[in-house]
């Protein structure tokens, strides 16, 4: 196996667009992201938003969407998302657009949103002093009063007790390569190293080659969580395990589901 020195951040997010089942994820997700959008009735923010899927999906369903993220590979992907998906859009009367942001910004926008959607085990790679806080912040500015914020993690409760190391391989595939994600991670006294390292090949065959990323995670248990959305100026915590919305489990559920109300 061969270690790639010349990978771009545009093809890591490539590859990783390319292994999410975007079709069975956006299945289990939707439901709820609808409800709580259509709840809210107004503009829908998503913070940390990647490659856009749901951007683009919110928009499909009628609603006016912007997502921001700090990474310009992701973004890429995202607005070829938008300009694939912009008849679909545009017939359902949905909008939707993407820049870049960083979540500790997104109080710059002003608190024009009435719905924000941070997913993807987002929030524990904020591991700087006082980052994650200072996102909180600004989601919560980004917010009118009364808006929800809606964010899914891992469950760290369980996670960190067991000290997990690995997690199943996943695979996919873009046009022209084959696509590998091996995910692990170790443990410091209070944070996590998480390594995603993609290994991919020409479907017409030869060497594998590697992309390692390291994020540094901050272990976002369910009352730290609470603890940060109170001191955003967060109220009304509602705690949940999954998409159908169990109650949340420390000892079983897989992820922490929050919703919460700007006070």
């Amino acid at each position: 196996m061969e270690r790639s020195r010349n990978l771009m951040p545009e093809n890591f997010a490539r590859y990783y667009d390319a292994i999410v089942p975007w079709e069975k994820r956006l299945a289990r997700e939707m439901p709820l992201l609808e409800a709580l959008a259509r709840a809210t009735g107004g503009r829908v923010l998503v913070p940390a938003c990647g490659t856009g899927g749901h951007v683009v999906a919110l928009a499909e369903r009628g609603f006016q969407v912007l997502g921001f993220d700090a990474d310009e590979g992701m973004l890429e992907v995202a607005r070829r998302k938008l300009a694939a998906s912009a008849a679909s859009i545009t017939a359902a009367q949905g909008e939707a657009d993407v820049r870049r942001l960083t979540l500790e910004e997104a109080g710059t926008l002003g608190p024009n949103f009435a719905a924000a959607f941070c997913l993807g085990n987002a929030l524990p790679g904020l591991s700087a002093p006082g980052q994650l806080l200072a996102a909180l912040q600004g989601i919560a500015a980004a917010l009118r009063s009364g808006g929800t914020l809606f964010t899914q993690n891992l469950n760290f409760d369980l996670r960190w007790r067991g000290k997990a190391h690995g997690s199943p391989l996943l695979q996919g595939e873009t046009d022209d390569e084959e696509v590998l994600l091996v995910k692990f991670s170790d443990y410091e006294a209070e944070f996590i190293n998480f390594h995603a390292m993609f290994l991919t090949r020409k479907k017409s065959g030869g060497p594998w080659h590697s992309q390692v990323r390291t994020s540094r995670w901050v272990p976002l248990f369910r009352g730290r969580m609470a603890d940060l959305l109170a001191q955003a100026g967060f109220t009304n915590l509602r705690f949940w395990g999954d998409y159908a919305q169990s109650p949340f489990d420390p000892d079983k559920s897989n992820d922490l589901l929050v919703a919460a109300e700007k006070s």
